[in-house]
């Protein structure tokens, strides 16, 4: 009997030990579970998080490329418009300088070099009308460059800016310079002693040259920032 109670309370002893062994195993190993769990969650965030600053920076990269692009664009539209409209200006004042001016003066001469002083002051009058629509049309295509610089300041740089500066004071010197000698060839001093046109042609000679070394340098400096976008 008493072997039997001892064989009894071994037993549940031993099953005592075996549960409470067992319980703080299964307690850790649920303890575990949920810390794999947790770091799994916490695994997650940071992945989510990872992948969203990711894709904000690949989106703020596009649009980044895209402004860039924009940007570019719209300074080579807008470049490219004054330049052309500056060779316009150029060959219009070649057009107007030599070509017209030529047949002006060669008609006047017609007339002029006729013996009747009636055909000679009507040959005058034409001229001189002829070298103020000359005149007119020289300051027309000038303004149109000048409104095309005010739309390009808004946005150029300081250099640009500077550049502007300079090629509007040479292009207004050889615009006027153009103009006051076509005046004088309209003078009867002018044609009592031609050679008083030289200094206005040594004049506008050096304007020339001064215009178009101003008009490289500022292509060169769009160009320049253009590569920089």
């Amino acid at each position: 009997m008493d072997l039997a109670l001892n064989i009894i309370c071994f037993g549940a002893g031993a099953l005592s030990l075996y549960l409470t062994a067992y319980l703080k195993v299964k307690g850790k190993n649920k303890a575990l579970l949920e810390d794999n769990q947790k770091l799994e969650e916490e695994k997650q965030k940071v992945i989510a998080k990872y992948r969203a600053e990711t894709e904000e920076i690949i989106k703020q990269h596009t649009l980044d490329i895209e402004r860039r692009k924009f940007q570019y664009e719209d300074k080579r539209a807008q470049f490219s418009k004054y330049f052309s409209l500056l060779d316009e200006f150029q060959n219009k004042c070649n057009s107007i300088l030599i070509e017209r001016f030529q047949l002006i003066m060669k008609e006047f001469l017609s007339e002029y070099l006729v013996n009747d002083d009636s055909v000679k002051r009507q040959a005058t009058v034409k001229y001189n009308e002829n070298i103020q629509i000359l005149v007119f049309e020289l300051n027309e295509e000038y303004l149109k460059v000048k409104t095309e610089q005010n739309s390009i300041r808004l946005i150029a740089s300081p250099k640009v800016d500077s550049l502007l500066d300079e090629l509007e004071i040479v292009t207004k010197g050889a615009t006027e310079s153009s103009i006051k000698m076509l005046n004088v060839m309209s003078t009867e001093e002018y044609w009592a002693d031609t050679s008083i046109i030289t200094p206005y042609l040594e004049n506008s000679t050096a304007c020339g040259h001064a215009v178009q070394s101003s008009y490289n340098a500022l292509k060169e400096q769009m160009k320049l920032e253009l590569h920089e976008i």
